[in-house]
């Protein structure tokens, strides 16, 4: 899935929240086509990520009235907080 990020020896801490679901249809047929939109918030500061893999599925663009079939879709929402180094100047150290 695109949310997984590779660790290239910075050290960085792994997520710190996530929320993943699946679902599978044998049979799926849209009304309407679906808005969907992920945000992810942190406080002081934050990184996000999200990402889907889908079988049966267009990537993009499904249309209305189609019947999709044999349907499989895995989401995941991925945030960590970063936390900044200390300053260098800071008399508190």
């Amino acid at each position: 899935m695109t949310t997984e990020r590779e660790d290239h020896g910075s050290g960085e801490p792994e997520d710190d929240a996530w929320i993943s679901a699946s679902v599978s249809a044998d049979e799926l047929t849209f009304h309407e086509v679906p808005r969907v939109r992920s945000r992810s918030w942190g406080h002081p500061n934050h990184e996000g990520a999200s990402g889907s893999e889908r079988t049966g599925l267009p990537r993009e663009n499904v249309q209305t009235g189609v019947v999709y079939e044999d349907v499989h879709v895995d989401y995941r929402l991925t945030s960590r907080i970063r936390v900044d180094p200390p300053d260098s100047d800071d008399p508190q150290e």
